[in-house]
C-alpha cells in the first residue's frame, strides 16, 4: 500500500515533527490484517483497524479504544516492562493549517494507540530461531517462563466454561467453516485439497467423540486458564536479561481462556516445522517438568494441528483481498499450503503405545523404543487413543 493510500492520520504519524520526542529516522510502517504498527525508534505505537472479523470486532471507535485498554491491561502480565500507556490521537482544525492531528492533543480523539516501549528485531525469538540463536539453554528458560506465568494466570467458573468440549470445538468448527473457500487445487486461492481437509476435520470430530474424560480431566485439574492465546516465537522476545510474552489476546475471550497445552502448542508447532525437534523436546521436557501436568500431552496434538490451521485460515484471508499483489498472493498462497498439510500431517500415523505402566517422561524408552517427542506420535505416549 502507497503513502497516499493510508488513511491521512497514518500519513501524518510517518512523519516525525509529529511526535512530542526525538525518532529515528525513517519511521516504519508495518501492518498485519488488523493493526497499523508505527516504530519510531524508542517508543512503538499501535493502531487497531475498523475492521470486523466476526470473532474480532474493532469497527467502532469505542471498541477500539477498550480494546487498546484491554490489551494494555492483559500485557502488563506477561510483557509489563514494554507496555507503558494508551494514548487518544486527536484532531483539531485550525483557520490557517486546516487539519491536524496529535498525540493526547486538545481536539477530539480520532482513533487511540497503545504505546510501547521498542525493542531491537534481534530480541525477538522468532529471529533468533531463524539466525540459529536459539538453543536448548533458551529454550528450557522459556519453558520456564511459560510455567510460571500460567501458573499465576487466573481462572474461575466463567474461564472454565470455555473448556467444555462445546466450547472449544465452536472455534475449531468455525475454522473449518471459514475456509471452505480456499479447498481446490490448481487455483492460486485455493491453497488446501479435498483430501486435507476432510481427513484433518475427520480427526477432531473423532478426538472430540472419543475423548470426553480427558477433556473433563482439563477442567478438574483447572488446566483451562487465562492465557496469553497466542503464543508463537514472534510474540516473545529476550530483552533487558528477561523473556517477555507480548501481544496477548485481548479481543475474544474463547481464544484467551484456553488450556495451558493450547497455549505452547504454537511454539512446539515453531520448532516442529523447521525440523528441529532436539529443541521442542528440551522445551517439552522442561515445561512439563516445571507444570507437573504430563498428562497434558495427551491433548497436546489436537492443538498442534488446530494452530497450524489457523495460522494457514489467516495466511489464506490475503487471498480473498483485492488490495493485495499477485506476487504477495502467490507467496501466501505457498505459506497458506505448507500450514494446511503441516495440519493435516500431525493428526497422521499415531502410534499407540499400551501396558506402561505410569506417564512417560520425553526421552525415556518404551519396549526398546525412544519415546522422544514426534507430532505424529506423541498423542499416544500417555495413554491418548485418539
Amino acid at each position: 500500500m502507497t503513502d497516499s493510500a493510508l488513511p491521512r492520520l497514518i500519513q501524518e504519524m510517518l512523519k516525525p515533527d509529529f511526535y512530542p520526542h526525538s525518532v529515528t529516522e525513517p519511521i516504519t510502517l508495518m501492518q498485519t490484517h488488523v493493526s497499523y504498527v508505527l516504530l519510531t525508534g524508542d517508543y512503538v505505537y499501535k493502531l487497531k483497524k475498523p475492521v470486523n472479523f466476526g470473532f474480532l470486532d474493532y469497527s467502532t471507535l469505542e471498541k477500539r479504544k477498550h480494546f487498546c485498554e484491554e490489551e494494555l491491561r492483559l500485557n502488563q502480565r506477561g510483557a509489563g516492562r514494554l507496555y507503558l500507556r494508551v494514548v487518544p490521537l486527536t484532531r483539531t482544525h485550525q483557520a490557517q493549517a486546516g487539519v491536524r492531528f496529535e498525540i493526547n492533543g486538545g481536539g477530539e480523539p480520532v482513533e487511540y494507540a497503545v504505546k510501547m516501549r521498542q525493542f531491537p528485531q534481534s530480541a525477538l525469538l522468532s529471529d533468533q530461531f531463524e539466525k540459529g540463536l536459539l538453543d536448548e539453554a533458551k529454550v528450557r528458560s522459556l519453558a520456564t517462563t511459560i510455567a510460571n506465568f500460567h501458573r499465576e494466570t487466573a481462572t474461575s467458573d466463567h474461564i472454565r466454561s470455555y473448556g467444555t468440549i462445546a466450547a472449544i470445538r465452536q472455534s475449531i468448527d468455525e475454522n473449518y467453516e471459514q475456509t471452505k473457500v480456499y479447498i481446490g487445487t490448481d487455483a492460486i486461492d485455493k491453497p488446501q485439497t479435498q483430501q486435507q481437509f476432510d481427513e484433518t476435520k475427520a480427526y477432531t470430530d473423532t478426538f472430540f467423540a472419543t475423548q470426553q474424560p480427558l477433556f473433563q480431566k482439563r477442567l478438574d485439574q483447572d488446566r483451562i486458564r487465562a492465557c496469553h492465546g497466542d503464543l508463537h516465537l514472534g510474540n516473545i522476545c529476550e530483552w533487558e536479561d528477561k523473556i517477555h510474552l507480548f501481544d496477548c489476546i485481548e479481543f475474544n475471550e474463547p481464544f484467551r481462556f484456553v488450556d495451558t497445552m493450547f497455549d505452547i502448542a504454537y511454539i512446539v508447532m515453531d520448532l516442529e516445522v523447521a525440523g528441529r525437534h532436539d529443541l521442542s523436546t528440551a522445551f517439552l521436557n522442561q515445561y512439563v517438568e516445571e507444570s507437573g501436568d504430563y498428562e497434558g500431552l495427551e491433548i497436546l496434538p489436537l492443538y498442534v494441528s488446530r494452530q497450524s490451521y489457523v495460522r494457514a485460515k489467516v495466511t489464506s484471508f490475503m487471498l480473498s483481498d483485492p488490495s493485495v499483489a499477485e506476487a504477495d498472493k502467490k507467496a501466501a498462497r505457498e505459506k497458506a499450503a505448507k500450514y494446511y498439510t503441516l495440519a493435516w500431517a500431525y493428526v497422521q500415523k499415531k502410534r499407540q503405545l499400551s501396558g506402561h505402566g505410569g506417564p512417560i517422561r520425553l526421552g525415556e524408552e518404551h519396549n526398546g523404543d525412544p519415546v522422544g517427542w514426534s507430532i505424529r506420535c506423541h498423542s499416544a505416549a500417555l495413554g491418548c487413543h485418539s
